[in-house]
């Protein structure tokens, strides 16, 4: 298999403590194992799983995740639950009240090619999708328990609230594109949600910033020639200008950058060093109509290329 090198960057609010449906400080704290240490169980390798071990050490060090899944409500809801979310709980609750210094993650990586068959063997894969499948599979379980409740409890109406779980509410957010055609002004505005920002890295640098990546992900692109786009006023395709916006930032949001590169028709490895600090500000990409947010505080890396994984948890 080709594998591409990438920095898998998770930050959360500094603000995240205050006035959220997930104040982890008015709820009490998640126990810790028998040893009296909270997150210390680490996770085996068993045969090639260091890329996977690395994404979990992450999701499992985000608390408010981690809060919400072990709490005793979400676990009589998945009591008579098979599904991809149940192993997944299970390899949480070894992980943080476990009593051994290590446990197994074979359960969850042997449920996962049911859904996805990529992963149906014992070799290196890809983090970052990974990350996404893992996410979208547990969404997809938790959705299914919140919609069989709904069902069950005949004064409780259908409603959207079926739709979102603790994955959606954490880790989505949604970017606006304002498209404005050049020939007649008309402008178009459209939106798109996302769990991962994949970031280019300007080409040429040796070294840069994840700021520099970012400002290039937002920055204005020209659509013209044979990417011209259809023009609603008009009828016609039309030369055009396509802003981004970040219109809703997520609770956790997650960066993926994007490690190799075209150079005419070769696909070469962007080796520039990426410098990012434990504070990221969002506020010049963000939409006009998002009330002031505070900056991110870094807590997890993973870095990965086509022979080892790492992972790095700041605390």
């Amino acid at each position: 298999c080709f594998f591409q090198e990438k920095c898998q960057i998770s930050w959360e609010p500094q603000d995240y403590f205050h006035g959220t449906s997930y104040n982890l400080r008015s709820r009490p704290c998640t126990p810790s194992n028998k040893q009296g240490k909270p997150g210390v169980v680490g996770l085996d390798n068993i045969g090639n799983s260091c890329y996977f071990n690395a994404v979990m050490q992450c999701l499992c060090s985000t608390m408010p995740f981690v809060e919400d899944l072990l709490s005793q409500e979400t676990s009589r809801e998945l009591a008579k639950y098979c599904g991809i979310v149940q192993v997944f709980i299970e390899l949480l609750e070894q992980m943080w009240q476990g009593s051994s210094t290590s446990c197994s993650p074979v359960q969850v990586m042997s449920a996962l090619p049911s859904i996805f068959p990529q992963f149906d063997s014992y070799t290196q894969q890809d983090a970052q999708e990974l990350l996404l499948h893992l996410l979208d599979a547990l969404h997809e379980d938790l959705k299914k328990v919140h919609q069989n409740l709904s069902s069950a409890n005949t004064n409780q109406s259908r409603s959207s609230k079926t739709e979102s779980t603790i994955v959606s509410d954490l880790f989505e957010g949604q970017l606006s594109y304002l498209t404005s055609f050049l020939h007649c002004g008309h402008e178009a505005r459209n939106s798109q949600t996302f769990t991962i920002l994949s970031l280019p890295i300007p080409n040429g640098n040796k070294k840069c910033s994840i700021q520099d990546c970012l400002s290039l992900f937002f920055e204005e692109t020209v659509l013209t020639g044979a990417e011209q786009t259809y023009c609603s006023d008009c009828g016609l395709r039309r030369e055009a200008t396509v802003q981004t916006y970040l219109n809703k930032p997520p609770e956790i949001l997650i960066l993926h950058l994007k490690r190799f590169g075209c150079k005419g028709r070769r696909q070469v490895k962007l080796s520039a060093n990426v410098s990012f600090s434990m504070e990221l500000d969002i506020t010049p990409f963000l939409s006009s109509s998002v009330r002031s947010w505070s900056s991110y505080h870094l807590y997890a890396v993973v870095v990965s290329d086509q022979t080892t994984e790492c992972n790095k948890l700041h605390h």
